[in-house]
């Protein structure tokens, strides 16, 4: 299924733009159908017929997905329509495109949305056949390498035009092209061609493989589907233990739909906003039922379980690479705009897409009935809302907020300077590259590989120089990998040399004065952890918090939260996460049994190079086991008072 192809059936409308596609697409399938009079007929009615099964065969597309699918799966019917642009000819081709689209799709969805589709593809083929011919291709005619310059101005031309209708003309969305699908498609497309010209019969040849490859993309989209929907089960049950919140994360996911929906946001975004309001109560399956109903004070203990929940809810939803960015935004659901919240968190490190989420669930609160008192009219909530904006709510979500309830334009309550910061409320958080996380020296194993690789080439072209080049650069590759062996080896014996001492405060300055020396560390830290995983406090450390050296206490805890079941052995990220330049790492410290006790935290300038996160690697048992405090020394910690 691909992720731009798609159209909310049942309340989208189309575009006056849309409509014009369609018109488009149709004068040129017209054109193909007239260029393709007095021609033979034996390619183009075997293309068709590949062009139709493909089609066919795509996952059916009822409407529009409103789940965070991400990218979507290469798509068969593309690889042929590009194979069908080289052999026949861009007019040609746009018919065979546009035609099978339309039939495919007739019995799928309204006629309009049928139509617009087919349309896109139509104009795209035309337009990429074009491209090919600018590019330096000739129709009926591939040879590699030689052409794989047109090669490529098709793929592009075909991606943009076809991406570029479907999302931003058909779905009102941004354009997010898939250029791995596209590749995909594109080198379908080329062998399709090529076999073709040899002779049109030998395209069956290549098709079950396609077809094959295609089906299991679409299982892995369905499995995508049922892990997605498997949450939201999970989400009913929570929201069914307690009868006063039953459907609360259904409705706060209406509010937030409808709000970002009224803001014009692209539909990706509003999938993703929506889908977090679904999952952020995950977390209450940790409290008992009878707390959610209490209608007296609760106990410090029975806050704390209370307490946990969000960051519980983080920690489910991080597992998940379909939930995965909203997990930030889950967590902070919890939080104040004046940062008095749950976890203390400022403003500033607070995600605008948690403020959806904020005054949703307020809003929902409010207006429903609880144990301890009957719920408030909408409009007393909104009012409760407007008083309490700038302190517990964002100015800009909570006027927007209240303007869709009153059935208002949310742009008319907000100046233009609020307007444009909730344009990005919903994008999820994006953490920046760690600086020199992709300096090549650090990769002499793809250093050694291009160098083969170029070799092997030269040898095929019979070219000299290339063979020569590819051999010193595949040369270069070994020496540097031999070279990181042997500086991860030494690293290895000063980390064995610190973890000797007894006792753990003099193991972690040991410790500290060989990554400083390894890592160019600014501040390093010894983190107790909870047994409950839910957060946990700066045990000793080497640089001045409070000095700005290392990051905020509650964003450090935080970040750890959601990465404390990461089955990666050292846990990285930008320092733009948790306040400050650089990278930051945190190695996991884990007892005999792989109890998790705590990390160690470091900033650095930049990403650690290859010999130290292989001496790091190879040493994180001897660390754990060095730092981190036996069963009955390990610090105990009341559930109402974890820190984070």
């Amino acid at each position: 299924m691909c992720r731009g192809d798609r159209s909310d059936t049942a309340d989208v409308r189309l575009s006056v733009l849309a409509y014009a596609t369609v018109a488009a697409g149709f004068a040129v399938t017209v054109a193909g159908a007239l260029d393709a009079a007095e021609r033979p007929l034996t390619a183009l009615a075997l293309f068709g017929a590949a062009a139709l099964a493909a089609e066919l065969l795509e996952e059916p597309e009822t409407g529009r997905v409103r789940e965070p699918m991400g990218p979507g799966v290469f798509r068969v019917a593309s690889g042929v329509d590009l194979a069908a642009v080289i052999v026949l000819g861009p007019w040609r081709g746009a018919l065979v495109a546009g035609t099978a689209a339309l039939v495919a799709r007739l019995a799928r969805g309204p006629l309009r949305h049928t139509a617009f589709h087919a349309s896109a593809y139509a104009l795209a083929s035309v337009a990429a056949g074009y491209a090919f011919s600018l590019g330096g291709g000739h129709t009926g005619h591939l040879a590699l390498p030689d052409d794989l310059v047109p090669l490529t101005v098709l793929a592009l031309v075909y991606l943009l035009v076809s991406r570029g209708l479907i999302q931003i003309v058909g779905g009102l969305e941004v354009l997010q092209p898939d250029f791995a699908a596209a590749a995909a498609e594109t080198g379908l497309g080329a062998i399709l061609a090529l076999f073709a010209l040899g002779h049109p019969w030998n395209v069956i040849a290549v098709l079950p493989v396609a077809l094959a490859v295609n089906r299991a993309h679409a299982r892995v989209r369905r499995s995508r589907h049922e892990t997605l929907h498997a949450l939201e089960t999970f989400a009913n049950i929570v929201d069914e233990r307690d009868p006063h919140t039953y459907r609360h994360s259904q409705r706060v996911a209406g509010y937030v739909d409808r709000l970002a929906r009224a803001l014009g946001l692209p539909y990706s975004d509003i999938d993703r906003l929506r889908w977090a309001a679904r999952l952020h109560d995950l977390g209450k399956v940790a409290v008992d039922a009878a707390v959610l109903g209490k209608t007296r004070k609760l106990t410090p203990q029975e806050w704390g379980t209370v307490w946990r929940a969000p960051r519980l809810s983080a920690r489910l939803l991080r597992r998940f690479e379909l939930s995965a960015a909203e997990a930030r935004a889950v967590e902070y659901h919890r939080e104040r705009f004046d940062g008095r919240g749950y976890y203390g968190i400022p403003a500033d490190d607070q995600p605008l897409a948690a403020h959806f989420l904020v005054v949703a669930d307020s809003f929902d609160a409010m207006t429903s009935d609880r144990p301890y008192r009957p719920g408030l009219a909408p409009e007393q909530a909104l009012a409760e809302i407007e008083r309490n904006i700038g302190t517990q709510f964002h100015p800009a979500v909570a006027k927007a907020f209240v303007a869709v309830q009153r059935g208002q334009d949310p742009f008319s309550a907000l100046t233009p300077e609020e307007q444009e910061q909730l344009r990005g409320a919903s994008t999820p958080y994006r953490v920046p590259d760690v600086p020199g996380a992709r300096d090549l020296k650090e990769r002499p194993e793809l250093v050694a590989l291009a160098g083969l690789i170029a070799g092997l080439a030269g040898v095929g072209l019979d070219q000299r120089w290339l063979v020569a080049t590819g051999g010193a650069v595949a040369f270069l590759g070994l020496v540097l990998r031999a070279w990181v062996r042997f500086r991860a080896n030494r690293l290895a014996r000063a980390l064995a040399s610190a973890l000797a001492a007894t006792d753990r405060t003099r193991v972690f300055e040991g410790l500290s004065h060989v990554l400083e020396s390894a890592t160019g560390s600014e501040w390093i830290a010894l983190v107790s952890w909870q047994e409950d995983g839910l957060g946990g406090e700066i045990e000793l450390s080497r640089g001045d918090l409070s000095a700005g050296d290392g990051p905020h206490e509650r964003a450090l805890m935080s970040w750890l939260v959601r990465e404390a079941e990461s089955r990666d052995e050292l846990l990285t990220t930008s320092g733009h996460e948790l306040g400050g330049e650089g990278a930051y790492l945190a190695l996991p410290l884990r007892r005999e049994n792989s109890a998790l006790t705590g990390f160690v935290v470091l900033r650095t300038p930049r990403a650690l190079q290859r010999h130290v996160g292989a001496a790091l690697s190879g040493s994180l048992d001897a660390i754990g086991l060095a730092l981190a405090p036996g069963p009955e020394t390990a610090p105990e910690q009341p559930a109402s008072a974890a820190v984070g």
